[in-house]
């Protein structure tokens, strides 16, 4: 089971990657992107400061107070972890408020800190965090563009074959970007790493 949180997004585009099994939770005005792909949430949640419309029938409804620690997708993260999740897409949460931005990747850490797996899509880019030792493969008609950005203090033993800019056994840390906008040049690309936590993400425009 994958627990597919919508949270605020101005794309036009569906997450990457819905499966027809995703729970679908919409966490305030993650509803209008829910309602914009077509989709009918399983669960509603927020404190609907943002989101003044009808309020759909048939899903589960929990309102929160306007004054609290959590943020609405937050609390549907740590939801989905008391009821055994352990997948998550967080769809949405991209551009607008960079606090908010922060605020989302700041979740993917936490869902892998809590043993869970974890991305974020807003049907441009799509945003993985990953823990070492860990390999992934990659084709052209994922994106174009991709980055890596370590998220703590050293990513370690990293190899990338079929990208423009290649790698074997190299180092990333988190005070300096040298991980970003590399480039796939081959049908297929491999990412891997020994240790560390590592941000991927991928943008196809």
């Amino acid at each position: 089971m994958r627990w597919v949180v919508f949270c605020w997004s101005s794309s036009d585009r569906p997450p990457e990657g819905l499966r027809e099994d995703d729970v679908i939770v919409c966490a305030d005005s993650g509803l209008v992107y829910a309602r914009r792909c077509g989709l009918s949430p399983s669960v509603v949640l927020g404190d609907f400061d943002s989101y003044q419309g009808t309020l759909p029938t048939g899903a589960e409804l929990i309102r929160l107070p306007a004054e609290k620690d959590d943020t609405d997708t937050m609390f549907a993260v740590r939801l989905g972890l008391e009821r055994g999740v352990d997948e998550f897409l967080i769809a949405g949460g991209i551009g607008g408020r960079l606090d908010h931005t922060l605020g989302a990747v700041q979740t993917l850490n936490y869902i892998v800190s809590h043993g869970a797996s974890a991305a974020m899509s807003d049907g441009v880019q799509y945003i993985e965090v990953l823990d070492g030792p860990a390999e992934k493969t990659y084709r052209t008609d994922d994106s174009k563009y991709f980055s890596l950005i370590a998220l703590s203090p050293r990513v370690e033993g990293i190899t990338l074959r079929g990208f423009k800019y290649s790698l074997t056994d190299g180092e990333l840390t988190y005070d300096y970007p040298l991980g970003v906008s590399n480039e796939l040049c081959s049908p297929v690309a491999s990412l891997s790493f020994s240790k560390g936590r590592l941000a991927v993400l991928r943008t196809r425009d």
